[in-house]
């Protein structure tokens, strides 16, 4: 399939699943209505304050409604930054001058006989715990939905494109430097192969500016891409403004749209298997749950949206990679990394390490994403359980009272109350499940070791044995070293898989390890004070030098994990060739991005603001570049600043780590 003109798509493939299937604000009601005001009426400048009126003002929508009609708002200029040739590719997209003017909104397709016009969501959210009430789209643009090469619908939307009905006290601008680090990092991210949005296109708005803080800055549109931008919080809306039909409709759109008919839920997998915990501690509190039958195509939307998310989760553990933010409402249904704030990778092997500057009390930090995440979907379960409780027994009485409106029989509010209840707790050990199998088997396989863990329910107890051996053996030592150590986290894996010495010897050798295998695992500073500590053993014995000694403890540690790390993975080529899938030779961190970013908003500040001055993007293509091929350095063009390729692909443990594992802030 060669790649097409945007309107040959459009005209092929384009459609708008949101406005076909769901309910959209009353203040205009139906397509044809918001047609008639995009168009009409004739007079210019009465036009402007209609659209004004019905597009741009905030507003609490109508109960019930699950989107608003919008269009983006008129800037004085557009200028193209960047685009991602690949994701255009596999939208079979033609990169020419329309398709620029589309993607930035300085251009708007409608189409009411596809039934195409630009829209934005309605959710609410939990924001650090704590309900926050109708959020939406608050500069996001819907536009339309195109099929991509495989046959798949993805939607295509603009951030940063203006005020929309759900914009409450914001100016629905986003700033340049979050731009530039969204537009990258879900590149970066789905090349690695986390599971995350997409970003087609970024564009700089000259002469429009954005007040936050205490000055002006440059501001841009992203055109970013998923399957579907539903998320959890668009049912925490009608959890909180209650409305069965839309929650119905809304479940059934995810159902047969977002998920094609449920042909990938886990039918065939009896959730009751996970009665038990399958990685309870041995004196955990056990808790009576009950067995759920009858189940509905509900309690499998539940179930497979708890799944996706716990492998994405599994893979934020795996690569180090922290979202910020993980509120309800920048939680995806389909488990997509989405909504990219004050994100982060480690650095180094910080656990407690959050990205947020303002998540002051550590919610958002590293080690409480998979927790966090949960805790997302246990809303999400409270939203959907008068579904996911009445099950095959009492559906047909619960779809009823869309019309009746009729408060149910108490004995039939408490079994469905029971179930939902039961089908939570076991639903919370299937979450664990699938999240510390994937996470095991992810980091398994970073470090050239395949365990062959089977995915079938048949066998979670064997599977979870293997998972706990592997966890308690190998991975828990693994990051207890790394944590004393301090090394680049992910340089490590790269620096592991690329050795083919020997581990276990007597040449060349401290403590029976192989001096350039423990290089691996220490930088050049610890390594000294290791040397020395062993030339002069007796002479640490009365020292209260701390660090050194627990360099010590991390090396003896060490020397017991290589015995086992060499008997489940011997052959050097094998763990090679296992672990270079997945260990990516570039990862976009935080101190690459101040580069970027300072490049465009200190040193071309003047030329941002100028739309006829010539910009200098070079660094912004060469970062898409290694973001866009993180396996492949090839690809890298070596011609385009060397400089930044020689830099931004050292794999060496600086020893200098200021600016490693730096905050940002929510402010975009």
């Amino acid at each position: 399939m060669s790649e097409m003109n945007i309107l040959n798509v459009l005209k092929e493939s384009g459609t708008s699943r949101v406005i076909r299937s769901l309910t959209p604000d009353a203040t205009i009601p139906t397509i044809s209505r918001a047609l008639e005001v995009a168009e009409e009426p004739e007079n210019e400048e009465e036009r402007t304050k209609l659209r004004e009126k019905v597009f741009h003002t905030p507003r609490i929508v109508s109960n019930g409604s699950h989107f608003a009609f919008t269009l983006p708002e008129k800037r004085p200029h557009y200028r193209t930054l960047v685009q991602s040739q690949l994701g255009l590719e596999e939208l079979g997209l033609q990169a020419d001058a329309k398709l620029e003017r589309l993607l930035s909104g300085q251009d708007v397709y409608y189409d009411g006989n596809k039934g195409i016009f630009p829209y934005s969501m309605a959710y609410a959210g939990f924001q650090f715990g704590q309900f926050a009430g109708q959020l939406g789209d608050g500069r996001v643009v819907n536009l339309f939905d195109l099929k991509d090469k495989k046959g798949k619908y993805q939607t295509l939307q603009l951030k940063g494109s203006g005020l929309t009905p759900f914009s409450r006290f914001a100016d629905g601008k986003a700033v340049l430097r979050s731009s530039i680090r969204e537009f990258i990092i879900s590149e970066a991210l789905h090349q690695i192969g986390i599971p995350s949005s997409r970003a087609l296109q970024l564009t700089s708005l000259p002469k429009t500016r954005a007040s936050r803080g205490m000055s002006f800055e440059p501001t841009a549109v992203v055109c970013r891409v998923a399957p579907s931008w539903i998320r959890l919080g668009n049912f925490d809306l009608l959890r909180w403004k209650p409305n069965l039909t839309a929650l119905i409709k809304l479940s059934d759109f995810v159902i047969d749209d977002v998920f094609e008919k449920g042909n990938e839920f886990p039918k065939e997998i009896d959730v009751n298997i996970f009665k038990e915990d399958p990685f309870a501690d041995a004196d955990a509190e056990r808790r009576n749950i009950g067995k759920v039958t009858e189940v509905t195509k509900y309690d499998l939307l539940f179930r497979h949206v708890v799944r996706k998310n716990a492998e994405c989760v599994a893979y934020w553990q795996t690569y180090g990679f922290m979202n910020g933010v993980l509120n309800t409402d920048n939680t995806s249904i389909m488990g997509l990394s989405i909504d990219y704030g004050p994100f982060n990778f480690l650095d180094r092997f910080e656990p407690s390490f959050t990205p947020n500057h303002d998540d002051v009390e550590g919610r958002y930090a590293f080690h409480n994403q998979p927790s966090v995440i949960w805790w997302n979907l246990v809303q999400f379960a409270q939203s959907l359980s008068i579904l996911i409780g009445a099950g095959g027994k009492h559906m047909n009485r619960v779809l009823a009272l869309q019309e009746k409106m009729q408060p149910l029989p108490n004995d039939v509010e408490e079994e469905i109350v029971e179930r939902a209840n039961d089908l939570i707790g076991l639903v919370a050990h299937e979450y664990k499940f699938v999240f510390t199998t994937k996470y095991a088997e992810l980091m398994s396989r970073r470090l050239g070791i395949d365990l062959d863990l089977s995915t079938s329910a048949s066998d979670v107890a064997k599977t979870s044995t293997l998972v706990k051996d592997f966890c308690s053996t190998i991975l828990e030592p693994l990051l207890a070293i790394l944590k004393t150590t301090r090394i680049d986290y992910n340089n490590f894996f790269v620096n592991l898989q690329n050795y083919k010495g020997p581990i276990l010897t007597d040449t060349d050798s401290l403590k029976g390890l192989s001096r350039p295998f423990i290089a691996i695992f220490f930088n050049i500073e610890q390594q000294a004070k290791l040397e020395a500590y062993y030339e002069n053993e007796a002479d640490f014995a009365h020292s209260d030098s701390g660090e050194t000694r627990l360099l010590v403890e991390a090396l003896e540690q060490l020397v017991k994990w290589s015995k086992l790390y060499v008997d489940l993975a011997p052959d050097p080529q094998e763990r090679y060739v296992l672990s270079k899938k997945v260990n990516p030779l570039f990862v976009p961190r935080s101190w690459i991005f101040d580069q970027v970013i300072a490049h465009f908003v200190d040193e071309q500040r003047t030329e941002l603001n100028d739309p006829a001055a010539k910009l200098d993007t070079s660094i912004l293509q060469k970062l898409l570049l290694m973001s866009s091929h993180p396996y492949d350095p090839d690809k890298w063009d070596a011609s385009l600043r060397p400089d930044l390729q020689k830099m931004w692909s050292d794999l060496s443990h600086p020893e200098t780590l200021d600016h490693y594992l730096k905050q940002a802030s929510c402010s975009s």
